[in-house]
């Protein structure tokens, strides 16, 4: 009897060793050394595209795995495996934090910086601003809209992406693929809603857009307009829609 009950509770110990191990996989290593290299808050070069790295977090959209891993927290690269709302997406991460100056770069193409201040947005759609991520859009419209793919939206506004259309107030959000992060407000034709600031929609005249934001002049259908800070208002569509902008899309 004696016997068996040493038996057993070697497997017992076996069991908890095995568990103990799995809870500690190379993933969750890579994730701890990457984490060192990347901790913090990001922007781009316009102090646009907030990103907020949490341990297992890119801006709130959950990373299940990190791979290729290579190098250290001071200088490293890495290949990241996120659940979004669009599906599962894989990109590359490269850090630099050598020679006293930190750089971070996503995907090959967006290169970002630390960031140091607070962008004034020039206007805004029902309190939604560039530069807010998935997750805040959801908290603050919870549940009002679905997904349209990238002809659904250049049907809808003549924009050819993805798009997130709030069909009961007559609005589009875009966001950044590698950031989750809006980069394109975008009112159509005939919307409940309007820019916070100028109260102004996709049916207003575009000389009442000169009034409202002090222009020169009326701007005609086709424009684009900057409004400061990295921002543009657009009339590319005008009047089947009207658009905030990151200066930097189209």
């Amino acid at each position: 009897m004696k016997r068996l009950f040493s038996v057993l509770c070697s497997l017992l110990m076996l069991c908890i060793s095995g568990m103990a191990l799995a809870s500690s996989s190379p993933e969750d290593d890579h994730l701890s050394k990457i984490q060192e290299g990347i901790h913090g808050v990001w922007c781009d070069q316009n102090g646009h595209r907030p990103v907020v790295f949490a341990y297992d977090q890119l801006n709130e959209m959950r990373i299940t795995d990190a791979s290729n891993f290579s190098g250290d927290k001071f200088n490293g690269s890495a290949t990241l495996t996120l659940l979004g709302k669009e599906g599962t997406k894989f990109f590359n991460i490269y850090w630099d934090n050598t020679a006293g100056k930190r750089s971070l770069n996503l995907g090959g193409n967006l290169q970002l910086q630390p960031k140091t201040g607070e962008i004034n947005h020039a206007e805004s759609v029902g309190g939604l601003t560039l530069d807010m991520t998935m997750a805040e859009v959801s908290r603050k419209y919870s549940g009002d809209a679905h997904m349209l793919t990238p002809s659904e939206t250049k049907a809808m506004c003549g924009v050819n992406d993805i798009g997130w259309y709030f069909s009961n107030i007559g609005l589009i959000v875009t966001y950044d693929d590698e950031t989750f992060t809006v980069d394109r407000l975008i009112l159509l034709k005939g919307a409940q809603t309007a820019f916070d600031r100028g109260t102004l929609n996709a049916d207003s005249p575009l000389s009442r857009y000169a009034e409202v934001y002090d222009w020169s002049y009326a701007h005609e259908a086709g424009s684009v307009v900057d409004m400061g800070n990295g921002e543009s208002m657009s009339f590319q569509y005008y009047p089947q829609a009207v658009m905030l902008k990151l200066n930097d899309v189209q």
